[in-house]
């Protein structure tokens, strides 16, 4: 995993290079001895006798001179490593120089937050309509038979909605790691920081 990890960090400073075709570039990059990293892969997979696959590979650069990175990871393998059982990345942006280093710090702090709620989405607009449509229909299906006046019912789906966002999207979740537990968005709007993008990677038992 480290040397998927290292490869995939340095082809995301190659304008050449590309990590969406995961077959290819396994069967492409090298780690740091030289060596292709489907064979380090297999070899792994020898030595342990499980079956490691990578699914995905995601890379999270900045989008703007105003915007820092972070990420946080889980569950290390070894106190150097930069890999472990689950890590988050996530772009702050709306910064001045001077306090790079206290945004620096809030996107380490909502890293952690990221792997320990796992959010879906990084904003409600973010939610594809087929999953907002599909939650109104459960929620539409478990108020049959109340005969609540449709007014009502619409008010009580856009409150159930709202409590739906907290669950799946970043921004609407209550922060875990900040005293108080203040809505993500709202935190950061105090600090003049807004949430660009993040990105949630786990290991997980086929």
């Amino acid at each position: 995993v480290q040397e998927v990890a290292d490869a995939a960090a340095a082809a995301g400073t190659d304008s050449t290079a590309s990590v969406d075709d995961i077959p290819n570039f396994l069967s492409t990059a090298k780690n740091n001895d030289g060596k292709l990293l489907s064979e380090s892969l297999n070899d792994a997979i020898l030595a342990i006798r499980e079956n490691l696959q990578v699914s995905s590979i995601s890379l999270l650069q900045s989008s703007s001179p105003n915007s820092v990175l972070a990420g946080y990871v889980h569950g290390r393998s070894s106190p150097n490593a930069t890999c472990g059982s689950f890590a988050s990345l996530v772009e702050l942006e709306g910064t001045s120089d001077k306090d790079k280093e206290k945004a620096q710090e809030a996107a380490k702090k909502l890293a952690m937050h990221i792997v320990a709620a796992k959010p879906l989405y990084l904003n409600p607009d973010s939610v594809p309509e087929s999953v907002v449509q599909k939650e109104k229909e459960i929620l539409m299906e478990k108020m049959q038979g109340t005969n609540k006046p449709p007014e009502i019912m619409e008010k009580i789906i856009t409150g159930q909605l709202r409590k739906f966002y907290e669950g799946i999207c970043l921004t609407e979740q209550p922060h875990m790691v900040e005293e108080g537990n203040p809505k993500v968005s709202k935190f950061m709007k105090g600090l003049g920081l807004e949430v660009k993008a993040f990105r949630l990677m786990g290991m997980s038992k086929s």
